[in-house]
């Protein structure tokens, strides 16, 4: 069997305004599952921040956390890969990413733009990509938006910069905080070290797969903690990329063990996000 691995790590997202809610109580379900519904909650968001009010803006955050996240995943996706994203409700990750989320939307309160809003069951991105691979992969019906922030100086036909990935859960929008996208908003100063792989599990070529002669690449995604542990491993689809779910487990299954020397900023650990990598399965000649 040859195994072969390659690595390539991007990271963070982006939103517009309206009137701060009044109410003193922050809650999900006063916005309509819809693309206007998640505009407007995304809108209050964002006014909320132009307000300077930041602890509301973490009460926003919080509220759009996926409830009873472990027991929500498992109903949604067969075992092995809802086991895979539980990285998703660990209380350390799901802070770090809603402190990210903060920064995000306090800088986005000082540009001048609107927020645009797709919903992906109605329209997925051309092609096999992430928004197909996980309108293929849910068992239940679920109701998945995009929303992208762009700026007012950009042109008619730009799609903006992306926000995030929010879905409708138990009668309102939660974030989908384990996809990230590239593209910070301000630049980060300071002395930056990437993340270094210190321990490596080899992938192990199901037997099943190797008697049968299936190859394929298979590409996990995947987050570096503070730490240094790998949190959310999880196998995405794509073209030229194996759906074979033999290949997929034993790739998820290897990351998931790796460890790190965590990525520093002026000497102090930090998260790295939205790290890929590329395992290649193939039979021996």
């Amino acid at each position: 069997m040859l195994v072969a691995v390659f690595v390539s790590v991007p990271m963070v997202a982006r939103l517009q305004p309206q009137i701060a809610p009044s109410s003193s109580q922050v809650t999900a379900s006063k916005y309509s599952n819809s693309t206007e519904g998640l505009r407007r909650l995304l809108q209050d968001v964002r006014a909320t921040a132009k307000s300077g009010d930041m602890k509301r803006v973490a009460a926003f955050l919080r509220d759009m956390e996926i409830p009873d996240c472990a027991v929500w995943l498992h109903k949604m996706y067969e075992a092995d890969r809802a086991d895979s994203w539980m990285g998703l409700c660990d209380a350390k990750t799901l802070n770090t990413n809603e402190k990210s989320m903060e920064e995000t939307f306090s800088n986005l309160a000082k540009e001048e733009g609107e927020i645009v809003t797709r919903k992906v069951n109605d329209s997925p991105q051309p092609g096999k990509g992430l928004e197909w691979g996980w309108l293929q992969s849910i068992r239940q019906p679920l109701d998945i938006y995009f929303a992208a922030w762009k700026r007012s100086t950009e042109s008619e036909d730009s799609k903006g910069k992306p926000i995030g990935y929010f879905m409708f859960i138990d009668g309102g929008f939660r974030w989908e905080s384990g996809i990230r996208f590239g593209g910070q908003i301000k630049t980060i100063t300071g002395k930056f070290l990437p993340a270094q792989l210190v321990k490596r599990v080899e992938p192990i070529y199901p037997q099943e797969a190797a008697a049968q002669h299936i190859s394929g690449t298979v590409r996990v995604y995947y987050v570096i903690g503070g730490d240094g542990a790998v949190y959310n491993a999880h196998a995405i689809s794509g073209e030229g990329l194996s759906d074979d779910p033999l290949l997929r487990k034993a790739a998820e299954e290897a990351v998931i063990q790796w460890r790190y020397q965590p990525a520093t900023l002026n000497g102090k650990p930090i998260q790295t996000n939205a790290v890929t990598v590329d395992i290649v399965f193939a039979p021996k000649n």
